[in-house]
């Protein structure tokens, strides 16, 4: 006698649907939920001979007045960003899985120093500085999974970004300080975290919206045929 097995059709009930409802409209409302825009996204790139006092964005090359020392080159600099990366898996150390480089701590150090457009110039005042760029790199191995990195801020024509407040100095001078913000990005790096990133975070919720819409009408498909 021989043995037929008849494929098993998926069965929802009504509980089913009002389910995957639930979840996949908290799904889209994680995707839809809007985050306030970071200062660095809303300001517009101002030049120099137009900057007034308050919170400004400018696009220029930066010259030295004084230079420090680089901690693991040694090299005489305006400024940089010096970070100790871990190695870990998957968000652990040790485990198997992937590998990523972790920051678990990092300092900025800079001189004050010029930012010039082809308006002009302004002094920054450069205390508290945020160094964020991804140019004139250096590692030193410390182990299997512990190395030191650092990025120089140097006089060598790399077009910085630089997010801070424009004051008014003791001499009557223009300058720009930290109040709310002070961040120097090279322009290849801010172009990655600010417009790459949001468009690759863009494409991902679209698939995740294709992938529910799909979903949808199938429990719809399944449900309806099975009334």
């Amino acid at each position: 006698m021989e043995l037929i097995i008849l494929p098993t059709l998926i069965s929802f009930d009504f509980s089913d649907v009002l389910f995957f409802l639930l979840i996949g409209g908290m799904i889209l409302y994680g995707v839809f939920k809007k985050k306030k825009p970071s200062i660095i996204k809303t300001l517009t790139i101002s030049e120099i001979n137009t900057v007034s006092k308050g919170l400004c964005k400018i696009k220029g090359q930066i010259l030295a007045t004084n230079q420090i020392t680089s901690p693991i080159t040694e090299t005489q600099c305006i400024g940089y960003n010096y970070s100790n990366l871990s190695l870990s898996y998957d968000g652990r150390r040790g485990a198997k899985g992937v590998k990523r480089w972790r920051i678990y701590r990092t300092k900025s150090v800079s001189s004050d120093f010029y930012l010039q457009d082809k308006t002009g110039q302004i002094k920054v005042n450069a205390k508290n500085i945020s160094i964020q760029i991804n140019v004139n790199r250096s590692e030193k191995k410390l182990s299997r999974t512990l190395i030191d990195v650092e990025n120089l801020l140097l006089e060598d024509g790399t077009e910085y970004i630089l997010i801070g407040t424009v004051n008014v100095d003791k001499n009557g001078d223009m300058e720009i300080v930290k109040e709310k913000e002070l961040i120097i990005m090279d322009e290849a790096f801010y172009r990655f975290v600010n417009v790459k990133i949001p468009s690759m975070k863009k494409k991902i919720r679209l698939f995740i919206i294709f992938s529910l819409l799909v979903l949808f009408i199938f429990i719809i498909y399944n449900f309806g045929s099975l009334k």
